[in-house]
């Protein structure tokens, strides 16, 4: 059949080619199985001689202590939000038809409440693109309604019944967008190396952790001795797009840091690159520390660095100042940027126009080539043995003890 088939299209092909054909695909979709079961099992033998040597299990007994009370109170919110929950059913099972009635005449006033509620975390969780949109859509309500004798009650009609089924289109696209967004992030957060609930999170690298925030280490070699990452512990993509009081726990461990690095004769510098925003990267806020010498100079590297980087002609200014307000009062959410901060004396920021033409090591660049570090070194990182960074752990541990706001009774 496949022979008269391929003779009838034009061309001749024996049984015995169409056979081989049959064959070697058979052999690449074994070779491809083949390939993911030795993939697997190296994984999972990895991950059994990680659990034999504890890496999945030791921690420094500060941060285990923490992450104890964590879980207990974690249990005790869970406790009675079930409690709560159980009451608020009870209570609403014994509602009366005259409380109901009494609800129903009330809508009106608890309507416009959960209106500007609504609006309210709009504005907050909204991006520039969401704005656009509004306007846009404002506009084309304005761009259907025409006067003059050619506008008939019929086109009336018509014109009504399009923008309904519009209205209902736009409403299964955001559904669309809201479920598709949802799993991205479910997908990223699964992976994610700085998330509590990651199978990739490296808990022995935790030195301290705080309410909402958490101070680490790098799981690969460090730039610099005391290299560390400041880090939220929910899943948030950049410091723009931070609470208030996450972001104050975020200054109060820039606040110790610059002080126990003061205190050994350094200077530090803090990073944050925030690019490709639709991936939805855990945002990091890394502190390097520098000899005085170099810290002195590093206004005058990045101010340098950051005007000849990026497109030559940009949208948006150059170098935005810190000195005087900080990252959330400079750059517009939503946007793409990179900032760096000089100790407690504020810094320089730069809105990202191009992702591509821009490096996500861009900070680690610069300060290489200040230090003279070897490329590597901050391009991608080189791995450490667990051993290597246990001892690094204890090291910054015993650093950071005298300093450590996290053990007082306000945390």
């Amino acid at each position: 059949m496949a022979t008269s088939m391929a003779a009838a299209s034009g061309r001749f092909e024996s049984a015995k080619s169409i056979e081989e054909r049959k064959e070697q695909t058979r052999n690449a979709r074994a070779e491809v199985l083949r390939q993911a079961k030795a993939n697997f099992e190296k994984e999972e033998r990895r991950k059994e001689l990680k659990r034999l040597r504890g890496e999945d299990t030791w921690m420094l007994p500060d941060v285990n202590e923490r992450l104890e009370q964590f879980s207990q109170e974690h249990s005790v919110k869970k406790k009675k939000k079930n409690k709560h929950l159980k009451k608020a059913k009870k209570e609403k099972k014994k509602k009366s038809k005259k409380q109901k009635y009494e609800k129903n005449n009330e809508s009106s006033d608890s309507s416009s409440v959960s209106i500007l509620t609504d609006l309210v975390k709009n504005e907050k969780m909204g991006t520039a693109e969401n704005q656009n949109k509004l306007f846009m859509r404002m506009a084309s309500k304005f761009m259907g309604k025409t006067d003059g004798d050619y506008y008939t009650l019929d086109d009336m009609f018509v014109s009504k019944a399009a923008e309904r089924e519009r209205l209902g289109e736009e409403e299964e696209n955001q559904r669309k967008k809201a479920i598709a967004e949802h799993r991205s992030l479910a997908a990223q957060m699964e992976k994610c190396l700085y998330c509590f609930d990651s199978s990739q999170f490296p808990k022995h690298l935790i030195v301290a952790i705080g309410v909402k925030v958490y101070l680490c280490l790098p799981n690969v070699r460090s730039l610099t001795e005391g290299h560390c990452l400041i880090v939220p512990l929910q899943h948030h993509r950049a410091a723009t797009l931070l609470d208030e009081d996450i972001w104050e726990e975020i200054q109060m461990f820039r606040k110790s840091l610059v002080k126990m690095f003061e205190d050994k004769g350094l200077d530090c510098i803090f990073l944050e690159t925030n690019m490709g925003m639709k991936k939805q990267y855990h945002m990091v806020y890394e502190c390097i520390p520098l000899p005085k010498e170099v810290g002195d100079m590093a206004p005058i590297y990045f101010k340098k660095a950051i005007m000849e980087s990026d497109e030559e002609w940009s949208m948006n200014k150059k170098l935005i100042d810190l000195s005087s307000k900080d990252i959330r009062k400079s750059v517009p959410r939503g946007l793409p940027y990179f900032s760096v901060d000089f100790g407690l004396h504020g810094g320089f920021a730069h809105v990202i126009e191009d992702q591509h033409k821009f490096p996500h090591y861009f900070g680690k660049e610069i300060i290489g080539g200040m230090l003279d570090i070897e490329p590597r070194l901050w391009r991608k990182g080189i791995r450490e043995s667990f051993e290597d960074q246990r001892k690094k752990a204890l090291q910054f541990a015993q650093w950071w003890k005298p300093y450590d706001f996290t053990k007082s009774k306000s945390c």
